[in-house]
């Protein structure tokens, strides 16, 4: 069933969504490291994807949301030349040799993912969950020398008032060929970031953030999932994606280069 959002409470939902969105504007760069630019990455593994909120929706239909934002990053990373390590095998892998615990312990993530696997300032100590990775990445714990961490940061499907790129510079709305003309409009939003991380350092190769927002006549199933997948391989794709990682990358000169 689509959530129809009270226009108090949809007001109230947007103005910290804007403020949450003008906070990450001074946050991490997007696009690959300077310092990784060089590194080849051959293969990657999903973590579980996170949010801070399930935003109304109940909790088996949330999880079929997790689990579509994650599909669609497994087969954009796949487009992109990585062999891919789902989370379902990750999770089954280090159980199987007893690393999960131990990761899941260390790495837990409640705040924004622009908040970790960031280098430590002066006088500053790594992180937790920077040390996790990297002692587990010792014991040869991961199946992959990268990891994806993925926060879906906002999911709504019910009712627009306004348009998401009035007040986030970042955001692309699209609309559907049977979307109304006016406000309000059946629509489903769907901001997404991600990291991959390197396991030696525990430091981010790369980082990326979509804001998209679909409008159309009813926000079905269908709707729902075309969103999700876009807004998903919309920042992996990017020009500056984790593409410019993979081993065909290093087959071909980068730009400015001769």
């Amino acid at each position: 069933m689509p959530l129809t959002t009270p226009c108090s409470i949809r007001i109230t939902i947007l103005t910290l969504l804007a403020a949450l969105l003008v906070c990450c504007a001074s946050g991490p760069q997007t696009g690959v490291r300077a310092e990784f630019e060089r590194q080849q990455v051959d293969k990657v593994a999903i973590v579980p994807f996170y949010s801070s909120s399930s935003f109304g929706i109940d909790a088996e239909r949330f999880d079929t949301i997790n689990a579509h934002y994650e599909r669609a990053a497994e087969h954009a990373l796949a487009e992109q030349g990585f062999q891919v390590v789902d989370s379902r095998t990750l999770r089954h892998t280090m159980t199987e040799y007893g690393f999960w615990d131990d990761f899941t312990d260390g790495v837990r993530l409640r705040q924004s993912i622009t908040e970790y696997f960031e280098p430590p300032g002066p006088g500053d100590s790594r992180s937790i969950e920077m040390r996790t990775i990297r002692e587990l990445a010792a014991q040869a714990a991961f199946p992959a020398p990268a990891l994806l961490f993925g926060e879906i940061v906002y999911h709504s499907h019910g009712t627009c008032r306004t348009e998401a790129d009035d007040f986030a510079s970042h955001a692309r709305v699209e609309f559907t060929s049977s979307a109304p003309d006016e406000l309000p409009r059946p629509c489903v939003s769907s901001h997404f970031q991600a990291k991959l991380v390197d396991i030696s350092s525990g430091e981010t190769m790369w980082f990326n953030r979509v804001f998209l927002e679909t409008h159309t006549d009813e926000s079905d199933n269908t709707v729902v999932e075309d969103t999700i997948a876009a807004a998903v391989e919309t920042a992996i794709r990017d020009d500056d994606g984790p593409a410019a990682l993979a081993p065909s990358a290093h087959d071909k000169p980068r730009a400015g280069s001769h």
